[in-house]
């Protein structure tokens, strides 16, 4: 339990060193001359793209820091069993980068379903 808590702390950390910190508390990005989508991280951009995220209601920095949370627990979720049940380094690598696309794309859609339900997505 530990070791999890530990692991998507040190993710949520890095993150938002690297993404969060580049968007002000509004949520617009601090870089004069690019535009708020255009500062975002790719995943993110994914993320806004295919659950159409409407951009009025929602701050960048807060679907940041959720995006940050989503990955520090599938990269957790991920890498405790991996390394408990494969001893290869080698293997455990594989198997981690394999499970982790699956799960990092299963946790956005339910957040997609969550912005959904919340209304933060565009009326179609």
């Amino acid at each position: 339990m530990i070791s999890t808590l530990i692991i998507v702390l040190i993710v949520y950390i890095l993150y938002y060193i690297i993404s969060i910190s580049r968007f002000d508390k509004i949520g617009h990005t601090k870089k004069k001359g690019v535009s708020d989508y255009e500062a975002l991280p790719s995943e993110v951009k994914y993320f806004v793209w295919k659950y159409k995220v409407d951009e009025e209601k929602v701050n960048y920095r807060g679907v940041l820091k959720l995006v940050a949370l989503i990955l520090g627990l599938d990269i957790a979720l991920v890498l405790i069993p991996v390394i408990l049940l494969i001893k290869n380094e080698i293997l455990q690598i594989v198997a981690a980068v394999v499970l982790l696309f699956p799960v990092y794309l299963l946790s956005l859609k339910i957040a997609g379903k969550y912005f959904k339900k919340k209304g933060l997505v565009k009326d179609e």
